[in-house]
């Protein structure tokens, strides 16, 4: 009954999978999608910041002088690094290698990161 469960879990990331990418190829077929992919890449942003939260609920750094200043910091360095991979690739670049394309997914990965680590400090308190 478990090789069933996992060929499930198998089955419905792999749906989920082709799905991201196939939306994602759609956005980068038109500089008009440019809006659309940037929403896009904020609610998958915060998928992946949520689960994150989720798989590893602790930190790996002590907590600084301030909350929340990743929600800053990741999308300058992430738009950075995008931005820099488009450059490296040239005409050809999609709406992800660009800066804000990382900014975007970046804000997401942040704040999906902070809602995930709240919502399991409720859980721990239950």
């Amino acid at each position: 009954m478990r090789y069933v469960a996992w060929l499930i879990v198998f089955l419905v990331v792999s749906v989920l999978g082709e799905f991201v990418a196939e939306f994602t190829k759609v956005l980068n077929t038109d500089e008009q999608f440019k809006p659309a992919a940037v929403v896009w890449f904020i609610l998958l942003g915060l998928g992946g910041g949520f689960a994150t939260a989720a798989v590893v609920p602790d930190r790996f750094l002590p907590p600084g002088p301030f909350e929340g200043v990743s929600v800053l910091i990741l999308p300058f360095f992430l738009g950075a690094a995008l931005a820099f991979v488009g450059w490296i690739r040239g005409p050809a670049r999609t709406h992800f290698a660009s800066w804000y394309g990382g900014a975007a997914c970046g804000v997401g990965l942040a704040v999906g990161r902070l809602m995930g680590l709240a919502f399991v400090a409720e859980l721990r308190l239950v």
